[in-house]
């Protein structure tokens, strides 16, 4: 039961509201699209939590999305020992960097009281989750040895029957608890994501890129 659950409807609750809260809200009121910048407040911590977060989870999650949809060549790839060893020592250092970020991160908004005013729930609800995904990724890595090798013919073949309407969790059942509560933790990710400020990520920009730079200047009295 608790596997239909996490692998089966969890997937497809979180899929669905992606789907159909995201349009609402961003058609609806696109004043809460944009996350709030807080550098003005406090940015020499910030400094040391969002580059980590974002250097280590970036190629994480390029490396999960490659190894899913190409995952011949990712066995491949891994197929020798020593390519298959720089990837794990990689996979883990990144691991590591963004959960030291995400930690940095988390520890400012409870240690600076003047991040309060534009602190909401949802803010430390996804920053918890995130702590959580990157904290069972690292101890699955750990864990579960060769995550690069097992991945492509369990994980990657899942994710796909999903996509295609035709769920198969028999790939992933039984692996380990720690990766039960990391699928669990990435879908319970996805299903929050319309609620919060971090749905600004499905969102690209790319006309601000022709923008001019913006001069902001402190007003006090």
């Amino acid at each position: 039961m608790l596997n239909t659950i996490v692998f089966v409807i969890l997937p497809y609750v979180a899929l669905a509201l992606v789907l159909f809260v995201t349009p609402y809200r961003y058609f609806s009121n696109r004043l809460t699209w944009s996350a709030y910048s807080t550098q003005f407040l406090e940015r020499k911590i910030l400094y040391w939590g969002i580059n980590p977060w974002h250097y280590g989870i970036l190629p994480i999650l390029l490396a999960h999305l490659f190894a899913t949809v190409f995952s011949g060549a990712t066995a491949a790839l891994v197929g020798d020992q020593t390519r298959l060893l720089v990837v794990e020592i990689t996979g883990l250092g990144l691991g590591i960097i963004a959960f030291s970020g995400c930690l940095v991160l988390l520890l400012r908004r409870a240690n600076a009281p003047i991040l309060n005013k534009v602190t909401s729930p949802a803010d430390w609800l996804i920053l918890l989750l995130l702590g959580f995904q990157t904290a069972t990724g690292i101890f699955v890595a750990i864990t579960n040895s060769w995550g690069s090798q097992w991945y492509p013919s369990t994980a990657a073949p899942y994710l796909r029957s999903l996509v295609l309407l035709n769920p198969q969790p028999e790939y992933v059942t039984g692996i380990s608890t720690a990766f039960t509560l990391h699928v669990a933790g990435a879908f319970l990710l996805l299903a929050v994501l319309p609620f919060t400020k971090l749905v600004h990520l499905l969102y690209l920009p790319f006309d601000f890129l022709k923008d001019l730079p913006i001069l902001y200047k402190w007003r006090s009295r």
